[in-house]
Parts: C-alpha cells; sequence; structure tokens
C-alpha cells in the first residue's frame, strides 16, 4: 500500500499525459469534412497535373462566369479520413456539398465532382435546382468518360475529361443577333432570347427554343415558305469566318432559303460556354484567351495574371495582364444546396 502511493504521482502524469496525446490526435483528425483549397480544384489526393488542374480550373472559371453554374473538383485518398457520421460516397458528397455551400444559394445550381481515390469510387453531385433532370446524364458521365481512365490509373485525365464533359453537358445554345456583315440578299434575323430555367423549367426553356429554331417561316419578301438547309448546304451562304465560327463551336447558324425568289435569312446562335469570344478587330467570335498566372492569388491579396488573344480569323494578338481575385473562404450551409440528386460509380 505504501509502495502503491509513492508511485502514484508518476502513474498520474503518464495518464494524464496519454489523454493529452489522445486527446490532441484526436482534435487534430476530427475535420468532418475537407476544406476548400481553391473555388474549382481540390486536389487533397494529389493525383491531378499541374497543367489538368490549371485547365479545369479555366473551364469551371468560364462556366461560372458565361453560364452563373459553379462546378468544383475535390479529390481526397479515402472517405476514413474524415469524421463524417456518412460512410457511403453519395451521403458524404450531399453533405459536404452543403457544408460548402455550392452553387447560388437562390437557384441550387451548384455540381460537386468527388473522387476517392482508394475507396476507388467517383460521385457527381448535383444543386437541389436540378431535381434528378441530370441524374442520368451524370452517370453517362462516369461510366463512359471518367471510369475507364481512372481502371488505366489515369486519375487526372479522367478527372480533366470528366469536367469538360460535365461543362458540355450544362452548355446551353443561347440566341444572339451580333455577327459580321452580310450581302444585301441575305438577312441575319435577331431572336428573342429564351430562358432555360431549372429543372421543368429548364424542359420548357428547351422545347421553346427547339420550336422557335425549327418552326416553319415565310419568306419576308414574297411570302413564300422556306426551307431550311442542311449543315453541309448551308457553308455555301456563309462567309468563311462564319464558317470558322461554327469549325470553331463558337456560333451556329441556320439558313432559310426561299426557292421562290432565292432569299436566304440567317440566324445566328451563339454558345455562351465556348472557349472562342469575339474578337476587338474583326468582331467575329474567333478569339481564344490563353491566361497564365503571375502571382496566384491568396486569402490576404489578389493575384495577377497575363492574358493573351489570339484571333484565328484575323489573326490579331492582344496581351494584357489582369487582376486574380483573392480567395474567399465559405461559410458552413451560405450557398447552394444538394438534395442528393447525381450519379456515382466504382472501378
Amino acid at each position: 500500500m505504501q509502495l502503491f502511493r509513492h508511485r502514484s504521482p508518476y502513474w498520474l502524469l503518464v495518464s494524464l499525459t496519454a489523454a493529452l496525446l489522445f486527446w490532441l490526435a484526436n482534435a487534430t483528425a476530427a475535420q468532418t469534412y475537407p476544406s476548400q483549397l481553391d473555388p474549382y480544384v481540390s486536389d487533397y489526393a494529389g493525383v491531378m497535373t499541374p497543367a489538368d488542374v490549371s485547365y479545369v480550373q479555366q473551364r469551371f472559371s468560364d462556366l461560372q462566369l458565361n453560364a452563373d453554374v459553379e462546378a468544383t473538383v475535390l479529390t481526397i485518398d479515402s472517405l476514413q479520413t474524415y469524421t463524417a457520421a456518412e460512410t457511403t460516397i453519395e451521403a458524404f458528397a450531399t453533405g459536404l456539398f452543403n457544408t460548402w455551400g455550392i452553387g447560388d444559394v437562390r437557384t441550387n445550381n451548384g455540381i460537386l465532382l468527388l473522387v476517392s481515390v482508394d475507396d476507388r469510387r467517383v460521385r457527381i453531385e448535383v444543386g437541389a435546382g436540378y431535381g434528378t433532370s441530370l441524374n442520368g446524364a451524370m452517370q453517362t458521365i462516369i461510366d463512359q468518360t471518367m471510369i475507364p481512365r481512372f481502371k488505366a490509373d489515369d486519375y487526372s485525365g479522367g478527372i480533366r475529361q470528366g469536367a469538360d464533359a460535365i461543362v458540355e453537358r450544362l452548355s446551353v445554345e443561347r440566341l444572339s443577333g451580333d455577327g459580321g456583315s452580310l450581302p444585301a440578299s441575305r438577312t441575319v434575323e435577331r431572336l428573342p432570347l429564351v430562358g432555360g430555367g431549372l429543372a421543368g423549367l429548364g424542359l420548357v426553356g428547351y422545347a421553346a427554343r427547339a420550336y422557335l429554331r425549327h418552326r416553319p417561316r415565310r419568306c419576308p419578301d414574297c411570302g413564300s415558305p422556306m426551307a431550311r438547309l442542311d449543315e453541309a448546304a448551308d457553308d455555301r451562304f456563309l462567309d468563311q469566318p462564319q464558317q470558322l465560327e461554327e469549325q470553331l463551336g463558337s456560333v451556329d447558324y441556320d439558313v432559310w432559303h426561299c426557292q421562290s425568289c432565292a432569299r436566304q435569312v440567317i440566324y445566328h446562335y451563339k454558345n455562351p460556354l465556348s472557349r472562342f469570344s469575339r474578337c476587338r478587330r474583326c468582331r467575329f467570335r474567333t478569339m481564344r484567351k490563353k491566361r497564365q498566372t503571375i502571382r496566384a492569388a491568396t486569402y490576404a491579396a489578389p493575384g495577377k495574371a497575363r492574358v493573351t488573344e489570339n484571333c484565328q480569323h484575323c489573326g490579331h494578338q492582344h496581351v494584357y495582364t489582369t487582376t486574380i481575385p483573392r480567395k474567399r473562404r465559405r461559410k458552413s450551409g451560405g450557398g447552394g444546396r444538394s438534395s442528393g440528386g447525381g450519379a456515382s460509380g466504382s472501378w
């Protein structure tokens, strides 16, 4: 008994030290979800090449700028790295999505691409505003675009191609009235933009745009019915830069031809998510921007980038510097929400 009292302070110190170390270890690991390193790519697993990170950042930045859709990539080693109660990638993605607040709080139109490398699982989580309308398309992207790459251990390429496919799926043709000069025998009609909306409203908007584009038309000169030419036949009525715009995917032209008086009317449809924009000199949508980061942005200070514009039509080049906004720290639950829509896959 005397011996016990003599050694008890020592064992008490050992016990307190062990308890402290245990608490510190758990406090360090007790992060429910990873924090967002970058608005567009948070590569915790370290599987993406710098070139692919920059590419996805640019694609998602263009998506947000042109379509007001916020998308982000997250790679992790394993779900077990975090203490979230969810054990499935679906539940984890939904909880993470809502914690980060991805997307606009009013439209809930965010997109999360989550890859858990060691679990060999991938998830594309979509905002509640889409309902189930994107589930099938996201499943196709996972099955046909991403998983074949992942099976070949090309995670970076799979994520890049998956991000590309997501952007293309969310691309919506918008109607525009700008364009180059045309001969007097032809007219470029300017059509009003019909809103796309989300979920059910998106289907209505898509149907309305399709109707406006393909509805029967009469010649403005003689009143006779006009015929819409196919892609091969309409090229002979387009100028070379207009044909180039179609090849680059920045603009799509429809040519309607009157067989009675030979009048042509050309309708001009701009793709807002194209990587080509309007040239400062020739005014056609054949100008490509490339951005090189000079100084990365931080949470404390903005960054700087060099932008080079090259026109594929007239060869005009313009170089300038621009400011990269400071990184923003998200407030939990302060943005868009997800109700669990999307798709998953494994390899």
